[in-house]
């Protein structure tokens, strides 16, 4: 790995970073055992010839301190993913598996089909974008506004990454990176002072993919009314917090959790956009104290 700083002034700084990185795969991955479920039909294992995870990094960033404890950064990046680690889920007779038919009830044999679920090797693919933030604690502002301040993060990224259709054969499809949204931010306004403190934090991330393949699917991605992919809606959390510092030793605490009632929103296909969760926990409320003895 490469890491460089050079102080332009006192108050700005140009980083840059370059790196070929590598992760070992989860140990539960590597484990040549699994799970059957003869009701469902359904198996879970692992791969124990997995390749670990790998990629070559590069990060540039400018950050200008342009006041105590006040930051406005940006960076770029891009990394490229040599080798990564799926999840493929599909359909097929138990045979196929290598597990023993005798774990199969009367009634099925080895051409059963069964949902397959084992983590694969794939090519991977690039990841690049963006990164802005600013943090700034408004001590020049007059009265009680000066205990105020703000926090803000932006960041948008762009992948390709190749996904295995099957375990069976060659074809593949690319999509985004699961788990990463395109676009996603984060705001806090925060008061603070020698006895009282208060937050309220905003984050938002678009929509993102949570499995590609998806469920039973042999299409690639993009295909009408197949299960190309399965992913997760946009969401909008805003929290907020409180607390008063009574005496040296009590103080009270406020929170309030998913103001904006967000709800946890799946679907399975990108074209058809069908349903897949649909869960709403609601807005939470605690009130507590703590107590140094």
């Amino acid at each position: 790995s490469l890491n460089l700083a050079f102080d332009v002034t006192d108050q700005f700084l140009i980083r840059f970073g370059a790196a070929k990185v590598m992760a070992r795969p989860q140990l539960q991955n590597l484990s040549p055992g699994g799970t059957v479920n003869t009701a469902a039909r359904t198996v879970t294992t692992g791969n124990p010839l997995l390749d670990p995870f790998s990629a070559k990094t590069y990060d540039l960033s400018f950050e200008w301190y342009f006041a105590p404890e006040a930051l406005l950064s940006f960076a770029v990046f891009y990394k490229d993913i040599d080798s990564y680690i799926q999840t493929l889920r599909e359909n097929r007779p138990f045979d196929t598996t290598g597990l023993p038919l005798t774990l199969l009830p009367p009634g099925q044999d080895g051409s059963t089909a069964y949902d397959i679920t084992s983590p694969v090797n794939t090519e991977g693919g690039p990841l690049k974008g963006f990164e802005i933030s600013y943090q700034q604690p408004f001590s020049f502002l007059p009265g009680p506004l000066s205990h105020t301040g703000v926090v803000l993060n932006y960041t948008y990224v762009e992948s390709e990454i190749a996904y295995q259709l099957s375990a069976t054969s060659a074809l593949s499809t690319t999509a985004d990176l699961v788990n990463l949204s395109p676009t996603a931010y984060n705001a806090t306004l925060y008061y603070e002072d020698d006895r009282f403190s208060a937050r309220v934090s905003a984050a938002y991330r678009d929509d993102y993919l949570q499995t590609v393949p998806g469920r039973n699917s042999s299409a690639a991605v993009g295909a009408t009314n197949l299960n190309d992919v399965e992913g997760k809606k946009s969401t909008l959390n805003v929290d907020a917090s409180a607390s008063f510092k009574v005496t040296d030793k009590l103080t009270l605490t406020a929170e309030g959790l998913n103001l904006t009632d967000e709800f946890n929103d799946q679907y399975v296909s990108s074209t058809a956009d069908r349903a897949s969760v649909y869960h709403r926990t609601g807005r939470q409320f605690f009130l507590g104290f703590r107590y140094n003895f």
